[in-house]
């Protein structure tokens, strides 16, 4: 499913063009296309790449695009981290100040792209989409930083947003 995972993702983020904050309601077109099985197929897909990136790391980075970053807004930005496609989520997995490279991701978030799959399932069915076969980790995994770190754990993103 990883596969398709990541076309249905990649057609979107194509679909949305410029306008990514129009990607949610993309997706929900795409998964009303697929099967009730298919959907919690993608949604337990969707929630392993939320637990992959729950990282220390990538708050940081998420800290430095938004100027602050709460536990919600983290979740929301990881859902636009998701959005993004598979190259820009790994690369980002591997070196989060890779996403110094990307244009117009200062304040980015989704909170409607999970609910998107949510939303999908419900009208196909008329249920809630079952829980995801996975558990959330309690905390982030790495080194939880301190403010004062983030210019030498991010120095490219760190220098183009300003952050010091």
């Amino acid at each position: 499913m990883e596969n398709r995972f990541w076309e249905v993702i990649e057609s979107v983020k194509e679909k949305s063009g410029e306008d990514w904050e129009s990607r949610p309601e993309l997706l929900k077109e795409a998964l009303l296309k697929m099967t009730p099985d298919e959907v919690i197929a993608f949604n337990n897909t969707y929630f392993s790449k939320l637990t992959e990136s729950y990282r220390w790391d990538l708050w940081g980075a998420a800290y430095v695009l938004n100027g602050g970053c709460s536990d919600d807004m983290f979740d929301y930005w990881r859902a636009f981290l998701i959005s993004e496609g598979k190259a820009i989520f790994e690369k980002a997995l591997s070196t989060p100040d890779s996403l110094s490279e990307l244009d117009d991701i200062e304040e980015a978030e989704l909170e409607e792209f999970s609910y998107a799959i949510d939303d999908a399932y419900e009208t196909l069915t008329g249920n809630e989409i079952p829980s995801p076969e996975s558990k959330y980790p309690e905390s982030p995994v790495g080194d939880r930083w301190e403010e004062d770190d983030l210019p030498n754990l991010l120095p490219r993103l760190c220098e183009k947003y300003e952050y010091v």
